[in-house]
């Protein structure tokens, strides 16, 4: 977890870079690893796939490397609720130790944000995808752009899912045993990303993740909706303007 703003910065530097997502400080998704619960606990661990599992939370950096997790919430809980429930919320409204927010394009001064999809609030901190079914085209490319950047989070579920395959079982173990595997896979992921050059490649990734199409249900209702509506409305013109990227725009017919 970066330790101040200045390794904030350099995670939002890799995303402009890599994805062209100016001022991303990661991209915010979930995972479910299912394991065989004890009698006692009866359906508390129960989610909407009919198995029992824990809900892996993750926000992973440009380079697929997991900056933060949140892992043991039981299986009936919303995405919302287990974001809801974590530190990073806590980290994000406080602004601790976050870069402050800076000019990009033509003056536009907007701060750093992290990127989730449709089950995410939208915040001040926080960018999600317009509803799918929006007509306005300007708004179908700030989805698009935002749909390049965040299947990052997701890409790296199924890195570690593949190498590590105990996550693509049923682990017959009790939850606090599943909870330390689940972050041992993480700590020893992030380790393979440093020492070994050929990690990545030899998991088959995917190259160019532009392809996903852009999909988001609507905004839920939100005390802070003006400030983080402006927000993403301050990065839709920048994208359509002096951010735009002529290629992808043709590719999409937008």
């Amino acid at each position: 977890m970066p330790s101040n703003a200045a390794e904030w910065e350099s995670i939002a530097k890799d995303f402009a870079m890599r994805w062209q997502f100016p001022n991303c400080l990661g991209a915010l998704d979930s995972k479910h690893v299912s394991f065989r619960s004890a009698r006692k606990d009866g359906a508390f661990y129960h989610n909407y796939k009919g198995t029992n599992s824990i809900i892996l939370l993750a926000l992973v950096d440009a380079n697929y490397r997991f900056v933060f997790i949140d892992v043991g919430t039981n299986g009936r809980a919303n995405d919302a609720g287990v974001f809801h429930r974590s530190c990073l919320k806590d980290i994000l409204e406080k602004e601790e130790n976050l870069p402050k927010d800076s000019l990009v394009g033509r003056g536009r001064n907007l701060p750093y944000v992290i990127v989730g999809d449709d089950a995410f609030p939208l915040q001040k901190h926080i960018m999600k995808p317009y509803p799918y079914h929006t007509k306005n085209i300007k708004r179908q490319i700030f989805t698009l752009r935002l749909s390049r950047a965040r299947p990052v989070v997701e890409h790296v579920f199924g890195m570690i899912c593949n190498r590590f395959r105990v996550l693509l079982t049923i682990i017959n173990l009790k939850v606090e045993t599943v909870e330390k595997i689940v972050s041992a896979c993480i700590v020893l992921h992030n380790f393979l990303l440093q020492v070994d050059n050929t990690y990545v490649s030899s998991l088959r990734e995917t190259p160019d993740i532009s392809n996903t199409p852009p999909a988001s249900l609507d905004i839920p209702n939100n005390p802070r909706k003006g400030v983080a509506e402006a927000i993403r409305k301050n990065f839709t013109e920048y994208f359509n303007e002096e951010g735009r990227i002529d290629w992808m725009n043709r590719k999409y017919n937008l």
